[in-house]
């Protein structure tokens, strides 16, 4: 902590520099998509000529920009400090929008790689469900997966109707993968043993001795993220979806992760 502490202190005032004005910060970020000149960023932005110019010598200054015949260019460290100034204001949006979600589950579990990237999910709704309508969440999730052409999921939890929404799909010839827990593999024997053997050559199905506290699916569309809650118990009332391209794949990614603990179904195992 004080090695931390010390660093900071050494960009203290750089982070003040760039976090202190939105017209910097407007100027990296629209800098990483092609050089600029003052007149098109003025027109961009909608703000006067003398603040962008005011704003561009600050940042040349500072070695974050160049100017050239065609416009201001990023430096190295102008590049860098906007793709990572971007991922962090994500990380405080993401973590702002969904505060009640976040603050209300367990998030420990998550590896610390896709925690680290949670900046990803910024473009996301929090599905909720209420004491009169307490299948919501469920209920636009189905709807959701229903017609996916690719369902990935991992699951620590054992819920019936993603028995039939299972059989749906492998009907459809769908790319189903799921990865679940002993417990819930057992329990989908038990309890659904007929489905498993009907639809197991058209499932690839992994089984993992660790208990994952997140329960997700992914899908070509979409990403839906839950939580388990403070107490242990796995919270059906509140769901993260994301439909954006970084989601998925974040979600595609922790998909892999888990595939990559567990072992393979055969037909022994049914």
């Amino acid at each position: 902590m004080d090695k931390l502490y010390k660093i900071f202190r050494e960009v203290e005032e750089d982070l003040k520099f760039i976090a202190t004005s939105g017209v910097r910060i407007k100027m990296l970020n629209s800098l990483l998509e092609k050089p600029k000149t003052s007149s098109e960023l003025k027109d961009e932005f909608k703000i006067g000529a003398s603040t962008i110019i005011h704003a561009a010598r600050d940042l040349e200054r500072e070695g974050y920009i160049t100017e050239k015949i065609d416009g201001y260019h990023l430096t190295l460290i102008g590049k860098i400090t906007a793709l990572k100034l971007i991922e962090f204001v994500k990380t405080l949006y993401t973590l702002k929008k969904g505060k009640e979600f976040w603050l209300t589950h367990v998030i420990d579990d998550l590896p610390e790689e896709f925690a680290r990237e949670i900046y990803k999910l910024y473009n996301h709704e929090i599905l909720t469900s209420s004491v009169r309508n307490v299948f919501k969440t469920l209920s636009i999730y189905v709807e959701l997966a229903k017609k996916s052409k690719h369902f990935w999921g991992v699951s620590p939890i054992f819920v019936d109707i993603f028995v039939s929404l299972i059989k749906k799909l492998a009907g459809r010839n769908a790319d189903i993968r799921l990865v679940l827990t002993k417990d819930v593999f057992e329990e989908l024997k038990k309890r659904h043993g007929d489905v498993l053997k009907e639809v197991f050559p058209k499932v690839e199905l992994w089984i993992i001795d660790e208990e994952p506290k997140v329960a997700f699916t992914v899908t070509e569309s979409f990403l839906s993220f839950g939580l388990f809650d403070e107490k242990g118990m796995y919270d059906p009332t509140h769901d993260l979806i994301s439909r954006d391209k970084e989601a998925i794949e974040w979600g595609r990614k922790l998909f892999e992760y888990y595939k990559s603990k567990a072992r393979k179904a055969t037909l022994e195992d049914i």
